[in-house]
């Protein structure tokens, strides 16, 4: 395979390998291993010079555009696995691997690149690149510029042992570790971390190359007239159109490629699903507007309101069940507005009426205070005291709720309970006057009235009321007094006749004694 003349010239290490080189149909070289039958775009590490494992330590990949129809070779580009970056200049990280590579090839052509070191009589060349070591502070120290070494000369994680001692022997770093051991074990520390990252690089570049992959599918839809329906086949129309672009060609294996393809058309008959009912959606709403714009009420027919819009582009665009669904739920909403606003009529009148019933309300406590209003006074006396108030006439015009003469009622009946709790009051005090021997059934009523007219309940009982119930109280009293007086009386006329039966039993009993 020819070399590109930009790419700088590199030795070739010497290696024994299995790997072939072949040219696939669409031109691109691709490498055969006939013992593992494992076949791959990307150029085996035992086949890369050093210069081209330095190169592919980084994330940067070099490529090449189409051949041009005239013969031109196509042109040299860069892409970062990583970020998706392209770029026609060649990338600094890839310029100073380069370089790190010609110094340590220089310094090896010199004699090494160690100042003052020499091989040992009986040592190989690996154990004589360990007398000259660089003094560290500490054994992790030594390790840390160790495996900075590794890093610096593009060793990875599948770098055998004897490579790296080809590619690092030169570097003044390679004797930070005293013994072979210890380098190694260096070497397996930091290509198990440098496995994990590139395990993790080159998930996340392949997750990168997947997005940028359905960026390009998204990019060309509408040119290559992608559907949902669409089929991807193996060098068909798509594949043709597409292989050349660097983002396709990042998804190496078919079959992943093909799967990305599929979930790109399953989002498209989402989207298209969704477009679907958008528009469905639209072509409801614009007939909607058609409809009322032609009148339709919740009484209306569907047979009369289709004649007059059957004409309109906003009915022919609709298909014939959707014009009927779109007419009912229509139907529906102007009735749930209808008896809304009915709803807030009615509400509306009944606060009017409510305020009304309160000013009246307001109107008979005036009344009531100022004495206007008496105990078990008729509704017709009351009547010419207020017809030319206001308030009167407004609770007049009330149609729901209690009229005034219902609530004139009330207050009469409020009234009443007043008094008869006042009475109440006023026998309760009398009666604890009676067990309190203070009240007798000779008692007057001025008698009474000086002893309780700083009483509370004597004070507020209605005079004519209280009067009554209290001659009703004393009268009680005299019979019950009266009553008592008569069985004492009784009582004690009975223990004198019993006293003169004694008396008399006794004369007769000392006279027989005698006899």
């Amino acid at each position: 395979m020819s070399k590109n003349p930009s790419h700088p010239s590199s030795t070739t290490r010497p290696t024994s390998t299995s790997w072939e080189t072949h040219r696939a149909p669409d031109g691109r070289t691709y490498y055969y291993d006939p013992v593992t039958k494992r076949s791959t775009y990307e150029k085996p590490e035992e086949m890369m010079s050093v210069m081209e494992r330095a190169e592919a330590s980084t994330r940067w990949r070099r490529f090449e555009t189409p051949a041009e129809s005239d013969g031109k070779p196509g042109r040299e580009y860069w892409a970062h696995q990583g970020t998706g970056e392209t770029t026609w200049e060649v990338p600094r990280a890839i310029v100073e691997v380069r370089e790190a590579v010609r110094r340590a090839e220089q310094k090896k052509a010199s004699g090494g690149g160690e100042r003052g070191a020499k091989s040992e009589p009986g040592r190989t060349d690996e154990e004589s690149l360990t007398i000259v070591r660089p003094t560290y502070a500490s054994v992790e120290e030594a390790k840390e510029a160790f495996k900075k070494m590794l890093a610096d000369h593009g060793v990875r994680g599948s770098t055998k042992w004897e490579e790296v001692v080809n590619r690092c022997k030169a570097d003044a770093r390679f004797g930070a570790l005293g013994s072979t051991g210890e380098k190694k074990q260096c070497l397996n520390e930091y290509q198990q971390a440098r496995a994990k990252m590139e395990r993790e690089a080159r998930r996340i570049a392949e997750k990168k190359a997947r997005e940028a992959l359905r960026t390009l599918l998204e990019e060309r839809r509408e040119r290559l007239g992608l559907t949902s329906s669409s089929r991807l086949t193996r060098d068909g129309p798509i594949e043709e159109a597409l292989r050349d672009d660097p983002r396709w060609r990042a998804i190496t294996d078919a079959r992943e490629r093909a799967d990305i393809f599929e979930d790109f058309t399953r989002d498209l008959r989402i989207r298209e699903q969704r477009e679907r009912e958008r528009s469905k959606t639209n072509r409801a709403q614009s007939f909607k507007e058609c409809l009322l714009e032609a009148g339709a009420t919740a009484e209306s027919l569907w047979r009369k309101i289709r004649g007059v819009v059957q004409h309109d582009e906003r009915y022919t665009s609709c298909e014939p069940v959707e014009r009927l669904e779109v007419f009912e739920k229509l139907l529906r909403e102007l009735q749930v507005k209808e008896e809304a606003k009915v709803e807030a009529e009615r509400a509306a009148t009944a606060r009017s009426e409510r305020k009304r019933r309160e000013a009246f309300v307001e109107l008979l406590n005036e009344a009531k205070s100022d004495g206007v209003i008496e105990p078990r006074m008729p509704w017709k006396s009351f009547v010419p005291r207020i017809e030319n108030d206001q308030r009167y006439t407004n609770a007049c015009e009330n149609i729901d709720g209690s009229r005034p003469r219902e609530l004139y009622e009330d207050v009469i009946d409020e009234i009443e309970d007043e008094i008869d709790q006042k009475l109440d009051d006023f026998e309760d005090l009398l009666r604890e006057g009676y067990k309190a021997r203070e009240l007798f059934g000779n008692t007057t009523w001025e008698k009474a009235e000086k002893l309780y007219r700083h009483d509370k309940a004597w004070k507020e009982a209605p005079k004519e009321e209280a009067k009554k119930l209290f001659v009703k109280f004393i009268a009680k009293v005299f019979r019950r007094e009266q009553e008592k007086e008569r069985l004492r009386r009784e009582e004690r006329d009975g223990r004198n006749e019993r006293d003169e039966r004694s008396l008399k039993k006794s004369r007769r009993d000392r006279s027989r004694s005698r006899y």
